[in-house]
């Protein structure tokens, strides 16, 4: 058991001493260099442990009930150590050492979802993961629009935190447990206790992950943060909401009156995700929509009855995470500052190559075009729906995913476009002189 302890969550043990050695690195007033150094070293390590953990296929119930160590927990732990990775690598100008503690905090608690087998180990790690983000909103800002951001965020977060509490509680009432697999067996009982708890869960999930209805704190939580926090949101939380959501339904599928719910949530956070983004003039809120609608995406997966729920979303969740990454950093480099207009965009493959290569093939990815890994990630999504018999509602989605083509190109054609262009567009027009008599 104790072995079983110390190598089985051994990358969550890095990450924890990750912490202590940032608080005493900041006490001592070493380098900034050094923490970044040292964040980057221990996302490193971690993955190696995770990758050596799947190659000799080790498998362990840490805490019968609670903690449990298996494919899925080790892939997932992988994906959100990527997203740190890519955040570390992306943006290190932007770090000072307490970012770089609340994000270890932040993806430690990400790493406890991962882990879970039961709602308390699961509630804890979404409350780990959610309050050092909260943090990260304000930290360093001085801007009142960022405070009240972060409010809001703060308070639809304890709403959906209190909603996963009910749910839990009339779960607990009712099969007299707190595992992940008793509550997934008990939705086939069809008790009317039952199917209430399974909705207050999905709905305190669903508002973590920003799905429509429950997306109220999305836009202007992205539209206040720094460019690096929004990164975060987008991809840290986002993903770790979304991999819990195939933790929790994990051992069951969806049946009744869930498959109809989970089917037009999903259609319904598509089309309006798509169709609200194409109207936006700012980066930061335009990816808030656009994650709206990357969130019906990924719970559509919860349709899947073929077994590849898990695995689906785990490409869709490294994917979409990626893209994000590399489009937040791209755009920072492209437009520097706190100013994020789309009009800034402007002609910027001249300016920056690089960048604009960068970025246009990260918003081009999470359009789904081919053959980008965003293309793919869809596929996976709608090839395991269609399998399950669902394939009216994968055709509106489809549909609705072509919504999203029109705001992503339409970056592309910005940063592509001419001097000339650029020019014709922001001249003033030349003012008219009446004649007179």
């Amino acid at each position: 058991m104790a072995a079983d302890f110390f190598y089985g969550l051994l990358a969550d043990h890095l990450v924890l001493g990750l912490m202590v050695v940032l608080m005493l690195l900041e006490i001592f007033r070493a380098a900034p260099t050094l923490a970044r150094i040292a964040f980057i070293a221990t996302m490193l390590a971690a993955g190696a442990a995770l990758l050596h953990q799947l190659a000799t296929g080790y498998v362990a119930d840490i805490v019968p009930g609670e903690i449990r160590i298996d494919r899925f927990a080790q892939l997932a732990k992988l994906v959100i150590l990527g997203c740190g990775l890519a955040l570390a690598l992306a943006f290190p100008a932007r770090a000072t050492y307490k970012t770089w503690l609340l994000l270890a905090c932040a993806l430690f608690g990400a790493l406890i979802m991962m882990d879970s087998a039961g709602f308390a180990s699961l509630f804890l790690g979404i409350e780990m993961l959610s309050l050092p983000a909260f943090a990260l909103m304000v930290h360093g800002c001085g801007r009142g629009v960022a405070a009240e951001g972060a409010f809001k965020y703060l308070l639809l977060s304890s709403v959906a935190s209190a909603l996963l509490l009910f749910g839990v509680s009339l779960s607990y009432g009712s099969t007299g447990s707190l595992s992940l697999d008793t509550f997934g067996a008990s939705l086939a009982s069809g008790r009317a206790q039952d199917l209430a708890a399974t909705l207050l869960v999905m709905s305190g999930l669903f508002l973590k992950a920003a799905v429509f209805p429950f997306h109220a704190w999305a836009p202007d939580a992205y539209a206040s943060a720094r460019i690096h926090v929004t990164a975060l949101l987008a991809s840290v939380v986002k993903g770790a909401v979304i991999l819990a959501l195939a933790r929790v339904f994990a051992a069951t599928s969806l049946e009744g009156p869930l498959v109809m719910i989970v089917a037009a949530l999903a259609v319904v956070s598509i089309g309006f995700g798509n169709i609200a983004a194409f109207g936006q003039r700012r980066f930061k809120r335009m990816l808030a929509y656009s994650s709206i609608a990357h969130a019906g995406y990924m719970i559509f997966a919860l349709l899947d009855v073929t077994g590849s729920r898990a695995d689906d979303l785990l490409w869709y969740v490294a994917f979409y995470a990626l893209a994000t990454v590399l489009a937040c950093a791209s755009f920072a480099v492209l437009c520097p500052g706190d100013d994020d207009e789309l009009q800034r965009l402007d002609g910027g493959f001249a300016r920056h190559p690089l960048a604009a290569t960068v970025l246009a093939l990260s918003v081009l990815s999470l359009a789904g075009m081919p053959p980008l890994p965003g293309f793919f990630a869809k596929l996976f999504v709608f090839t395991s729906v269609i399998a399950s018999g669902h394939l009216m509602v994968a055709i509106l989605a489809f549909v609705g995913s072509f919504l999203g083509l029109t705001y992503y190109l339409a970056i592309v054609v910005r940063l592509f476009r001419t001097d000339a262009a650029v020019q014709a567009t922001s001249a003033p027009e030349p003012t008219r002189v009446e004649a007179t008599v």
